[in-house]
């Protein structure tokens, strides 16, 4: 059963849903982030859980100080473009009593009124390996187990809404479950809650300047007609919704086709090699588990990939077999063939050493090399067919400036990769990822392109400044310039 809200907190009604949200910054600064991805952050042992990509907390704190104080003392507009939280990879369930007490307590607070008993029933084993579904009740859980593990951020995020700065909150693909109203309202409340207990005032009284100062969007947002927001996900064929919001039941979220390979699949692979979806291009994470964990990555092509195949619900087979074949011509295939070949070049008696034995086994070498190649060239006709995800956006960000001749600005996120175009003297901008990025080519961590973001202001003739993509330099305390290297 379901009430619209509590006797303590009352929330508005619903408005979600609506494509395109025109916001009003009213002269304020506006600042872009995207894809922070936060995960179970810190657990009881003081660590991070292995599906956990975000490591910044502090950094963000003193990020948003710098914000403040670069406003001041007007107010600020902070937007998070999608894959704010990733549901996706919160894998913890409640276990003891008091867990499903605080569980039902947090649900009456947002107005889902459930007993321990029904929470209980609720949680099936597939669950507790990995990870709650997308019920509106399930989602806040999860909601609330990232906010408890990065608590210092949330808690920023509160005081910038305090000093009387707006949040606007866009949509990604891993965090669709902003869609139910109780995940809006529960975030609210708690960062009401996080306000009431540094500052020693009431939760209530906070709650609603939090509300107010709160904006949830469902796809994109448009800053004073000039500046277009919006995550990127649709564009993709892995990671655009399919169809309804909601799936058959009406009691979950209708995922897309790749959420169910990072949940079934990446998570699985991360616990054990940390960071595997970092690694850019992603085309190339097969070749880095190859490299560095090749037993797990025979267990991930004849193990992990198949058992993820068959959880995929009836309505994706299509999708399944679609990038099934492209897998098996592209990995098992070539491995298979080259394999055998291996096998047959093995001599079947001595081995003589003379120089027409030697020359065969460098051609059978060569025969070997030329399979791997072939696959490498079906991966390439995948991306051309747009099996595998846009490397860039801008061609989409032409279509939406084309589409309004008042836009100066358009962003997106979602690729995890930095980018700025100047297109007909207006501009598309990525705005990257807070994540760790991983070079496939030494598996470092590319800090030059994590904390970046984008700022936009206006000058005493009310005219629209864009600056270039600036990254957070955290050692420094400032913000730089980001560099970026255009290549063809």
């Amino acid at each position: 059963m379901q009430e619209s809200g509590t006797r303590e907190f009352n929330f508005p009604p619903n408005n979600y849903g609506t494509p395109l949200i025109e916001i009003n910054s009213d002269g304020k600064a506006i600042f872009v982030i995207s894809d922070l991805h936060l995960a179970a952050g810190i657990n009881t042992n003081n660590n991070y859980e292995g599906t956990e990509n975000f490591f910044a907390d502090q950094s963000f704190v003193r990020f948003i100080d710098h914000l403040e104080k670069k406003s001041d003392p007007a107010k600020a507009l902070l937007i998070i473009n999608g894959d704010f939280i990733d549901f996706l990879r919160i894998c913890n369930f409640p276990v003891v009593d008091k867990d499903f007490s605080d569980w039902g307590e947090m649900l009456h607070i947002v107005g889902v009124i459930k007993t321990q008993q029904e929470l209980r029933d609720s949680i099936i084993k597939k669950e507790k390996t990995f990870g709650m579904r997308t019920n509106d009740y399930k989602s806040v859980w999860k909601l609330h187990v990232c906010m408890s593990g990065h608590k210092a951020l949330f808690e920023r995020l509160a005081l910038w809404i305090y000093h009387g700065n707006e949040l606007i909150i866009t949509k990604g693909n891993h965090d669709l479950e902003w869609y139910w109203k109780p995940v809006q309202n529960y975030l609210q409340y708690y960062l009401a809650k996080l306000l009431s207990q540094k500052l020693q005032l009431s939760t209530a009284g906070l709650l609603p300047a939090i509300i107010s100062h709160t904006t949830f969007a469902d796809h994109s947002v448009i800053i004073d007609k000039k500046i277009y927001v919006e995550h990127g996900h649709c564009y993709e064929n892995t990671t655009a919704v399919k169809g309804n919001v909601l799936s058959d039941n009406k009691q979950e979220l209708n995922l897309p086709f790749g959420s169910f390979f990072n949940r079934y699949l990446i998570n699985k692979i991360e616990l054990v090699y940390p960071f595997i979806d970092n690694v850019r291009p992603r085309e190339n994470i097969l070749l880095v588990l190859f490299r560095e964990r090749f037993p797990l990555a025979l267990k991930m092509v004849f193990c992990y990939v198949p058992f993820t195949i068959l959880l995929i619900p009836k309505k994706m087979w299509w999708e399944v077999f679609k990038y099934a074949i492209t897998f098996f011509l592209i990995i098992v295939l070539p491995l298979a063939i080259t394999g055998y070949a291996v096998y047959r070049s093995l001599p079947k008696g001595p081995v003589i050493n003379d120089s027409s034995w030697i020359l065969q086994q460098i051609l059978n070498l060569g025969k070997n090399l030329g399979f791997l190649f072939l696959s490498y060239l079906l991966g390439r006709l995948m991306t051309l067919v747009k099996l595998s995800p846009p490397a860039s956006f801008v061609t989409y960000a032409e279509g939406v400036l084309n589409g309004n001749a008042e836009l100066e600005v358009v962003t997106f996120g979602h690729t995890h990769n930095p980018e700025q175009r100047n297109i007909n003297g207006k501009w598309y901008l990525n705005t990257g990822t807070w994540m760790p990025v991983f070079e496939a080519s030494s598996a470092d961590i590319r800090i030059d392109k994590t904390y970046t973001f984008l700022h936009f202001d206006y000058n005493s003739a009310k005219q629209l400044q864009i600056y270039p993509l600036q990254r957070w330099n955290d050692e420094a305390l400032r913000d730089d310039d980001l560099p970026l290297i255009e290549k063809n």
